[in-house]
Order: C-alpha cells, then structure tokens, then sequence
C-alpha cells in the first residue's frame, strides 16, 4: 500500500478508538465517459449516528454515490483506493457495470503526506490526492455537464460544483483536477486556558461523549512544566449544543506562577496535539465560594464530618454565646437585631479563616476586627467549633483574635484539640508566632492567617479533616433573585452561567445552573429527589432542563405539564428562591448548611415542602434556619427541639434552646406560631 495511505490507516485506526467513531463515509462522484473515473472522493470517518445516505443520482454525464459502512471496512476499502479503481459498491458488494477507475487511463494518484489540517470537514488528520484533469474526463461534453445535472436531479443541484459539495464535502471551484480527501476527524475541535490566581481553568470543545480519562494536559510554564491526567484531572462535560459539540472543563491547581500555554493530548492517539495560549486576569479577583474547601483539600475529609457545636465571644452582639446542633436542624427564631445574622457572619468568618481568607475576611469583607468585636469588650475576639468524624473522633478547634491599633488584627491563639478518655488533648497549638504540632515546633509562614490553612502539605488526617470540614461551612445569607428588568446586570442566576467541574451553590447563588448542572450529572440519585420535590411545591412543573446556550455555559428552563415553557428570566422570585434554597440543602460534604430567612417570597405550600426536605437532608449534614417568620416555625409542632430562641438583652444577645417537655404540654393548646412571642421572651433551658 502506498506509504501515505498506510499512514493514514494507522492514525484513522487509533483516532477511531480514541474519539468513539464506528463508522466510514464514501463520498464518489465520477464520469460516465469511458474510461468511467472519479471526479471527486471523500472517506470520512463518522459515527453510525450519521445522517442518512443522500439519493443516487445518474445523468448521461456523471454519477454519484454516498455509502456507509463500518469501521472495520476501513482497511479494505484502503486497499480498492490503492488498487486505483471500484470495480463493486465498497460496502454491500454490487458490481458496476463497468469498473470506476480513481484516474484516467495511463494516469496515477498522486498522495500527499498525511497531517493535520482544518479544512473542509473541521480539524482533523488529512490525507489528500490529485487526479486527472477534469476536462478530460469528462470528454467533449464538459458545457453541458451542469445542465444534465439540473435535470437529472430535478433541479436539486444547479451545477457539478454543487453536485460534488453534497456528495462529497468538497469544494472544487478552485480545482481543475479530480479531488481526493481522506479524512479521520478529530474528536477535539479547540481550546481555551484562563488562569485563575493560582488555578488554571482548561474549556476543550468536542464530540459528545468522549473519555476524558483519556485526555492528558502539558502545562509549560515560566519556571517548570507539569504533566496532568486522569489521576490528578477532573473534568464536567456540559450538555450539547445545537452544533453537536459539547464543551468539557476542568480547572486545577498549577505549580507554575504564571502558565504560558497549554497542550492538550489524547492517550492512544499520537496524531492528536491542540495547544492555547494561557490567557491572565491581571486584575480580577478570585471570590471563594462558600462552602468550597481550598484546592489542596481532599474532599472526602468533609464529607466524614460534621458540626455539632459552635461557640463565639465578643463578637458583636453575641458576647458570649454557644449553638449545639443536637437535633441537627435548628431554627433560630427571634426579631430584628437579636443577633441571628452575627451567628451566621461568625460561621462564614470561621470557614474563610479555614480556607486561608481570614485577612481578607476581616479587612476587606468587614473593615476590621474593631466593627466585629462587641462593643466595649475587652475579652478577645473568639470563634470555637466542635466536631464529629464518621470513625467517631471527636475535633475542637479554637481560634482567637485580637485587636492591633485602630484597625489590625492579630492571631493571639489557635488550637486543635481532640477529645481522648474525658479529656482534650491537643493537635496543633499556636501562640501567636510559635506553633507546635503533635508536639513538633512547626513554622508560622503567615502571621495574619490561620495555621490549619497554612499546613496543606502535613500529612496529619485530624488536621486535613479538620480544616476540610471548618472549610466546608456553606453560609447563604440571601439569594440575588430580584426582578431581571430592574437590574438584569445584578440577578446572574437569571442568565447562562458558566459550568465548572464539581460546581457548588455560591453564596448567593450566582451560579444557580452550575450547580444544579452539577447536582444532575454528578448525583442523579439526588436530583431525581430534588425535582420531585419542586413538583411537590409546584405541581405545574414537568421538568427543568440545562440546556447549553454558549461554549461552556448554561440556562436553566422551566417546562410545564401544559406544554408552557420558560427560561429562568421568566420565573418568579419566589420560583428561583425555593430552587436556590432547595439546592443549598443538597450541597455535598458540608459540614453546616446555614440559610437565613429561608421562607422569603415563599407561598406557604412551597415554605412547608422546603422545611420537609431540610428536616430529612439534616440527617447527612446539620442545617441552620434563622427566621422571624410565625410561618416557618409553624410547622415544627411535631418538632419544638429543633427551636432556639434568638433574645436582646440591653447590648447582649443570646441563644435560647427552650426547656422541650414544657414546650410539649405547651402545644397541647397553642401552636409555636401562635407562642412566637412568648418563646422571644423565654428563659434559658436548665
């Protein structure tokens, strides 16, 4: 077999494997002038999904044929195309009535190297021929070739350019010699690379379906390169397009600071190589997403724990105040400044100051640890949390701040403790800038941050566990679901997001699409149970669909029973705040899910299907309510301990959990919502 030929073989034979193509399709058109030879050939690799075969169609002058047939037939057909001529249809075998020669008589093929081009069938490997003069083979008849053509095909094709375009794929305007491509696609079509601070996100467009473990990154940086692949490479492939292409993203950590470029390669096919320039957001700024641990934290550490008690000092109103999560969904229930949104500021602080942000926590999110502490304080600043592992370890860590001049701060003390035969023994200790852990000194590389951020290469699980979980702390103190025409710019739940691998809920539930895209695609079990939820609350719904609308983006679409249909700039407020609330209780390895005024724009139907799915999902991960709705606390008759009671006290606030039994013979005559004042006013459980 000509060299060329056989190279192509090779590399079609490894892309087919790698890019999930089953199928061949030959493309002929030739003259049926004797000596009868090809005016045009194509053989393109496809998958068996293809479009259907076109119509022969036969004229005086010329003929033309589509077949399809499977790859197996590739090395045959091959070995005809070598030989010259067809003399029998490739695939089902009917013989011609008079052989099909690829070139005039006394003429050969001439082959070019196989390689990559972008082309007529989109990125692929090509290998190309040039046969006889097309005047030639046609004979004396050439003026009324396009005319036969029309006729013949009852005017569906108005010239042999266009007869040869449909057949074949090929343009021949240009060419005065028969065209002959050879084509194995490739299964990526582009790529992008977007550094992220010290992340990089990779978006490759391609076929639908692809085994990504396949896909093998070469990272080339400033200083040093990095190799990744399927053991250190997550990647989400997003839904199809209408141009049946799917975008698969994956974003990860990079050694180098500043990444130049990206190359991409497929395992198994050698003739695959894309390469991108890494693009830099020189100036934009990096916002964590609640509940999302840092990049070198295993995932698993959060999902093994949970939070059973949190304590905070001199911190606002909260001087001194404790919330254990036994039973683990509590509702806090009391009026405006009573201290339910302090709570809730301390656990978000708690988490940030895990994930290494608590600089930036306290500076640039709350202008300083003197706006925080209580007023008049002069203990320190103090936030303590307890926890419980799934293998029953029991996890106290502490963190105390203090004030520097007018608006600094410093880590006074920081603490890991775990509780052993009746006592805390600790793990990590910090006093200011001297730390130990197990009782080995070990160095503070950030004074302004907590250590158990600062220890991602210690290979210590009570530490990992620990600071995944602390880490893992979702807060949401609203959703931004106000009205598109007021200010479309500031309700982006509302328009296509952008997908990213493992998507969580951000805090206020920006990326509402991600995140249920994730839910579907990642956990299918759950969101199976999510949208029988929402057809609970609204029985009008059919389905909800996540359909791509760009390259690496997606819109969430409401369709009814009805037939009606809707994208998310279309649905109520209410509608897209039980949507957001109700995919804040299904985040994944969260060690607390905190929702504040969860029953705001909620019809009361809707209001008791959320506080059903938060009374069931508490049994994976604690959940917070904070409220002052007689509604929501209505419908925990059946369930007084999960109440606490938010009070003001002067320039005090404290956290009530009412005394249970007497709360029971309580609602033998009332109801909590008819009690509401009355538990604002009660006194603190024995």
């Amino acid at each position: 077999m000509n060299a060329n030929l056989q190279q192509f073989r090779d590399d079609a034979e490894q892309l087919a494997q790698a890019s999930g193509y089953d199928g061949i399709r030959l493309g002929v058109v030739w003259s049926q002038a004797a000596p009868v030879a090809v005016i045009a050939l194509s053989v393109v690799l496809v998958r068996k999904a293809a479009a259907p075969p076109l119509t022969p169609l036969d004229t005086g002058l010329v003929a033309a044929r589509q077949w399809f047939g499977s790859i197996d037939k590739l090395g045959p057909l091959l070995e005809s195309i070598n030989f010259g001529k067809f003399e029998e249809s490739p695939f089902d075998r009917r013989r011609f009535s008079s052989p099909v020669h690829l070139a005039a008589s006394g003429q050969s093929i001439q082959w070019w190297q196989t390689d990559a081009f972008r082309r007529e069938f989109g990125l692929g490997t090509y290998t190309e021929g040039r046969g006889a003069e097309i005047k030639s083979v046609l004979g004396p008849d050439t003026r009324n070739v396009d005319r036969e053509i029309a006729v013949g095909s009852n005017y569906e094709y108005a010239s042999l350019h266009r007869l040869i375009r449909a057949f074949t794929g090929l343009n021949s305007e240009k060419s005065e010699h028969a065209v002959l491509a050879l084509c194995a696609p490739w299964p990526v079509l582009s790529m992008t690379a977007q550094s992220e601070a010290s992340r990089l996100r990779v978006e490759v467009e391609g076929l639908p379906g692809l085994d990504t473990s396949r896909f093998i990154l070469n990272i080339e940086g400033t200083q040093q390169d990095q190799r990744l692949d399927s053991k250190t490479l997550r990647w989400l492939s997003g839904p199809e397009s209408t141009t049946g292409t799917c975008t698969y993203t994956s974003v990860f950590e990079v050694k180098d600071k500043k990444p130049i470029s990206v190359n991409l390669y497929i395992s198994g096919a050698p003739a695959i190589s894309l390469r991108t320039e890494v693009q830099h957001q020189h100036s934009a700024r990096i916002v964590s997403i609640p509940g999302v641990p840092s990049s070198d934290i295993s995932p698993e550490h959060a999902e093994d724990a949970r939070l059973t008690a949190f304590r905070v000092q001199s911190f606002r109103l909260l001087r001194s105040a404790e919330l254990r999560f036994d039973p683990p969904l509590s509702v806090i229930v009391g009026p405006n400044q009573s201290g339910k949104s302090s709570l809730l500021d301390a656990l978000q602080l708690l988490s940030e100051a895990a994930r290494g942000e608590l600089t930036t926590g306290l500076v640039q999110r709350r202008s300083g640890i003197r706006t925080l502490q209580s007023r008049g304080a002069t203990a320190p600043l103090l936030l303590e949390a307890e926890l419980r592992t799934a293998s029953n370890h029991a996890l106290r860590f502490r963190l105390q701040l203090g004030a520097v001049g007018a608006y600094d701060f410093a880590v006074e003390q920081e603490e890991l403790a775990e509780y052993v035969q009746g006592a805390w023994v600790p793990v990590l200790s910090r006093v200011a800038t001297q730390a130990k852990l197990s009782g080995t000194p070990v160095p503070v590389s950030n004074e302004r941050e907590a250590l158990i951020s600062q220890l991602g290469g210690i290979r210590n699980p009570l530490v990992q566990q620990a600071r995944a979980s602390l880490a893992a702390i979702a807060v949401y103190p609203y959703f931004r679901t106000g009205a598109s025409w007021a200010d479309p710019e500031s309700v982006p739940m509302r328009r296509p997001v952008r997908l990213e691998p493992g998507a969580r809920l951000e805090r206020t539930g920006n990326n509402l699409p991600a995140a249920l895209f994730s839910l579907r695609e990642e956990r299918p079990e759950d969101w199976q149970d999510f949208v029988n939820i929402v057809r609970l609350a609204f029985p009008s719904l059919k389905d909800l669909r996540l359909p791509a609308v760009g390259r690496g983006t997606v819109q969430l679409f409401w369709d009814e029973v009805n037939g009606g249909q809707f994208d998310a700039s279309e649905l109520s407020d209410g509608t897209l705040h039980f949507l957001a609330s109700l995919c804040a209780l299904f985040q994944p390895g969260s060690a607390l899910i905190a929702l504040d005024e969860p029953e705001a724009h909620l019809h009361p139907d809707a209001l008791m299907r959320l506080m059903g799915a938060a009374r069931s999902l508490s049994e994976r991960h604690p959940i917070l309510f904070t409220t002052q709705s007689d509604a929501l606390i209505g419908l925990l008759d059946d369930a007084p301990e999960c109440v606490v009671v938010a009070r003001r006290e002067e320039q005090e606030a404290r956290l009530v959990r009412p005394e249970v039994d007497q709360l029971r013979e309580w609602l033998k005559s009332f109801s909590l919502r008819e009690m509401r004042r009355e538990l604002e006013g009660w006194d603190s459980t024995p």
